[in-house]
């Protein structure tokens, strides 16, 4: 016991003969591999990454500035003089220092990291990247390389300095060919939560916007637009609500567009997924009804019957009716009630539940239009609601579908075929 406390404090003792910038100011430790951050100071990379990835803090640790970049450089020069410093002090210690060993993959994406930021190489590096990150799949002792936070800050700063409307011009006459390679990236990595908030929110989400004008934008290239909006679908679910609520009508026609291509399943899912999560914020309601929204998801909805894409355009179109330009959207188009009603009963309890509500929402407010209620007769809607009170369906879908009954009972209690069961 005595000869291991011996041991620790001479190992203390050869720590403390370091020179002082050998030592990081979070750990208080020799580096082991020295990273600058934008404000100039240089940090352990696993001290600075969880100051900055783990802590959430967005300051710098010593000089307290706000960082608006959050890309860890590495101090090549500095951890050749640690490396140097070790050796010479080795004969000190009988710990020996061992310098870790990068496997090659490891070895060459630092390499990369370097050369993607000279304008000429990046496009080469891109791809580069893209196919270390493709190998490493099921590889574990590779998957660091795949989750590395700054390597998504790296890429993504490409992204927003692109030569786009309101984005300044940087990388000069490759952009388009940038993007594409960017993107793509992006696409493959695994970023923390944390680290896609933050390098989403950064520069009052840049990111976010310049996504957005490359789906807006590039309409011969069908592939980087859902690439861009695989990418914003999972911005979205972390950011803030603020940076869901400046989207543009153009977006949501853009998106619209993809939707109505139905290039895939996985297309179609991830620009629904991307509509209930901003629908709710700002004005985006009304843009996406502006945007011609209603129209193509009503045309869908008569076309598909699988059961996950039918709920999430009954969601959708359920939002979007909640306004009055919604619902009078919704009826303007000749099969909106015809093909609603037909998916009760037919897609899920989920299905039943969406379903029900979006026809509420329109059928109480057309309570004095006698030809909205005579038309749901006759496309069998009111015996489809009939039926779910009779059915298994959740009692909260049940009590909605009373209420649908009793907004035109009069009407209806007229019809030879309206249900004897449910007559006043």
């Amino acid at each position: 016991m005595q000869r291991e406390e011996q041991e620790i404090q001479r190992m203390e003792g050869f720590e403390h003969q370091a020179p002082s910038f050998f030592i990081c100011p979070i750990s208080l430790q020799v580096m082991k591999d020295p990273v600058t951050i934008s404000t100039g100071m240089t940090f352990d990379r696993e001290s600075i990454q969880k100051w900055l990835f783990s802590y959430k803090k967005i300051i710098c640790p010593v000089t307290k500035q706000p960082l608006s970049d959050f890309r860890l450089t590495p101090n090549s020069n500095l951890l050749r003089l640690i490396q140097s410093w070790h050796l010479q002090h080795a004969s000190s210690s009988t710990t020996k220092f061992v310098e870790p060993e990068p496997n090659n993959h490891d070895a060459l994406m630092k390499v990369l990291l370097e050369e993607i930021k000279q304008p000429h190489l990046q496009v080469k590096s891109l791809r580069k990247i893209k196919s270390l990150i493709q190998e490493s799949r099921g590889d574990s002792s590779r998957i660091t390389c795949i989750r590395d936070d700054s390597l998504f800050s790296l890429v993504a700063s490409l992204v927003v300095k692109t030569e786009l409307p309101g984005v300044p011009q940087i990388t000069g006459n490759d952009t388009a060919e940038i993007i594409n390679e960017a993107v793509s990236s992006l696409c493959l990595l695994r970023p923390s939560d944390e680290t896609l908030k933050m390098v989403s929110q950064n520069e009052n989400g840049l990111l976010i916007e310049s996504l957005c004008l490359i789906i807006t934008q590039y309409l011969s290239n069908l592939q980087i637009r859902i690439q861009a909006a695989l990418l914003l679908k999972s911005i979205f679910e972390v950011v803030d609500g603020i940076y869901k609520e400046g989207l543009r009508v153009e977006f949501f026609e853009s998106i619209t567009e993809i939707l109505k291509d139905q290039i895939s399943k996985h297309g179609s899912l991830t620009v629904l997924a991307i509509l209930m999560e901003v629908l709710s914020y700002g004005k985006n309601k009304e843009k996406a009804i502006e945007g011609g929204l209603i129209p193509i998801l009503i045309e869908l909805l008569a076309e598909d019957n699988e059961r996950h894409v039918c709920e999430m355009m009954l969601a959708v179109l359920e939002k979007l009716c909640q306004k009055a330009e919604g619902r009078a959207a919704f009826l303007a188009h000749p099969a909106g009630i015809a093909v609603v009603s037909s998916k009760i009963l037919k897609v899920s309890h989920v299905g039943d539940d969406k379903s029900i509500s979006l026809l509420s929402s329109v059928l109480r407010f057309c309570i004095s239009r006698g030809e909205v209620a005579q038309e749901f007769m006759e496309v069998g809607g009111v015996t489809k609601i009939c039926l779910v009170i009779e059915s298994g369906c959740n009692l909260k879908t049940k009590e909605k579908a009373r209420e649908i009954l009793g907004f035109h009972l009069k009407t209806w209690n007229k019809s030879p075929c309206f249900p004897s069961l449910f007559k006043a």
